[in-house]
């Protein structure tokens, strides 16, 4: 639904097939929209609706906790750790918690809203062809099997993508089966009259003697309830509830009515498909890279797929857009892919299992001597996983053959810290404008070329016109000129729809070549000119 509200915004047109029928309960393990995606949602006009969807009671702080048991001791607080009340300076969007019902809700009224977009419950894809100049898609629905034909397909079709492993015959590589977890969402409506080690939160780890790794999600006001386990005791079997309700129980250190909901064992693993792009079929989503969920980025990643994937679709459906741009596809979202997996599974080697120390509960001074140790460790080894910025802002596109680089040496991108770098390819540093809008609030459908010191336009523009390129020209007035310059550090800077640069320099002199490299039309350019 992202990629298909992408695409209408931009005028293209798209079907959105859904195997499920539209009123069938769907629990995924999704409760963070993180910095990032929530600036797409905002391009995309649904931010503050996700946050008026959050089902959740305000009265649970969007916190992270680490307590002994429920009614035990509170060892480590990260407060507002999804959620911040003031607006950040390096983003256009703050985070969002909220379970998937509301992202769902949030999205579908989106794509109801516009015209262009087409969704179809109850239709479940089983084959596609795809030829030169387009592909066949089968589909059964209520109405039997029927053939659709389109310019292009994508496949999200989940983790256990059938279009991707039995049609493509693509097979995901990585590191397989990194842990066996389970998840089990459950209704109790006393639940919360047993909090007592800490303020009631979006998320509660339990770091006790069991040594569990579980930790404990609201879904829904007061009375839902997600209970998460990552990886399951040896002795357990995530797919027996009362055995995961005993756990439970322990967890809280009390008994109370419970009823589940559903749930069961998976298995977490971090992979990603070899290529998203296959002809005029992509991969998006779980279908193209599974990862740990430490970190709160499945499906985070699906919506960056979505914002990369868009314009370039958009592009080639217009006419300005080059035969390289579904290349770049593959090869920036898997560079994103790798740089993010291999942070969550540094976040998924370390838990209770390797941070509890003996004594964790013991009550008065020895007891609390050990949790002061364990906070300590918590808050050097785990808050990567709920304070930093680095995985949600620091990714970037340098190996792209559409990012037209000028030859600055950079720093490895860091999982951790982040830092703003308006070197092609990473995602545009933000600013504030004095007038209250975010820059990115300036950034166009196509690209946006962002002037901040005396730079001839006119044959950009007269380029982009030929071409039929949508070009937008954003000319800060000051004091914000001299504070995006310190950013930028050139005079003007090329910027895509999906916020990352193409290309910043001093001049604009062979327009027509960056154009061909940032539209996709040519790879290999023979000078650059900084």
């Amino acid at each position: 639904m992202a990629l298909a509200i992408d695409l209408a915004q931009r005028g293209v047109a798209s079907v959105v097939f859904e195997s499920r029928a539209e009123g069938d309960r769907f629990s995924a393990r999704t409760n963070m929209t993180n910095v990032r995606s929530m600036e797409h949602f905002r391009r995309w006009g649904i931010a503050d609706a996700l946050r008026e969807n959050d089902p959740v009671s305000p009265r649970i702080q969007r916190d992270v906790a680490f307590v002994t048991r429920l009614n035990g001791h509170l060892i480590q607080h990260f407060p507002r750790a999804y959620e911040w009340s003031e607006r950040l300076s390096i983003a256009s969007e703050v985070a969002e918690w909220a379970p998937n019902e509301a992202i769902e809700k949030t999205l579908r009224a989106r794509a109801a809203q516009l015209p262009l977009i087409d969704v179809r419950f109850g239709h479940e894809v089983g084959s596609f062809e795809q030829d030169d100049d387009g592909v066949t898609v089968h589909v059964t629905g209520p109405d039997g099997p029927r053939a659709f034909r389109s310019g292009y397909l994508v496949a999200a079709d989940g983790s256990r993508s059938r279009l991707r492993s039995r049609i493509l015959n693509v097979r995901l590589e990585g590191r397989a089966n990194l842990a066996r977890s389970f998840l089990w969402h459950l209704r109790a409506p006393g639940l919360a009259e047993h909090w007592k080690a800490s303020p009631m939160v979006s998320m509660t780890l339990f770091y006790n003697e069991d040594r569990h790794c579980d930790s404990l999600v609201p879904q829904s006001g007061e009375d839902q309830w997600a209970y998460f386990c990552s990886p399951v005791p040896d002795h357990i079997d995530g797919d027996d509830w009362e055995a995961c309700r005993d756990m439970l129980f322990r967890a809280v250190g009390a008994e109370f009515e419970v009823e589940p909901l559903e749930g069961g064992t998976f298995i977490t693993h971090s992979m990603q498909a070899p290529r998203y792009d296959f002809g005029r079929v992509l991969l998006a989503g779980d279908a193209a890279h599974l990862v740990s969920p430490m970190g709160g980025f499945g499906m985070n990643i699906g919506i960056g797929d979505a914002a990369d994937l868009g314009w370039k679709l958009a592009a080639l459906v217009q006419g300005w857009g080059g035969p390289l741009l579904l290349a770049s596809y593959s090869i920036e979202r898997g560079e994103a892919a790798r740089f993010i997996l291999d942070g969550c599974e540094r976040n998924q080697a370390v838990g209770a299992s390797q941070l509890v120390r003996d004594g964790i509960e013991e009550p008065g001074p020895q007891g609390d001597a050990v949790r002061a140790q364990v906070a300590e460790d918590i808050q050097v080894q785990k808050a990567r996983q709920f304070k930093r910025m680095g995985g949600q802002l620091g990714y970037r596109y340098s190996s792209s053959p559409i990012i037209l680089r000028d030859g600055v040496e950079e720093p490895p991108a860091d999982f951790e810290d982040y830092v703003p770098s308006a070197a092609p390819g990473n995602r545009a540093p933000h600013h504030w404008l004095k007038d209250g809008s975010s820059l990115y609030d300036h950034v166009g459908q196509g690209f946006t070329l962002l002037v901040l010191d005396e730079i001839d336009t006119a044959p950009l523009r007269r380029a982009a016109a030929a071409r039929g390129i949508p070009l937008d020209v954003v000319t800060p007035g000051e004091p914000d000129r001299a504070a995006l310059h310190d950013l930028y550090l050139a005079p003007a800077a090329l910027l895509r729809s999906d916020h990352h640069v193409a290309w910043r320099g001093h001049a604009l002199d062979d327009v027509n070549r960056l154009f061909d490299v940032v539209t996709g039309s040519s790879a290999w350019p023979t000078t650059v000119t900084p």
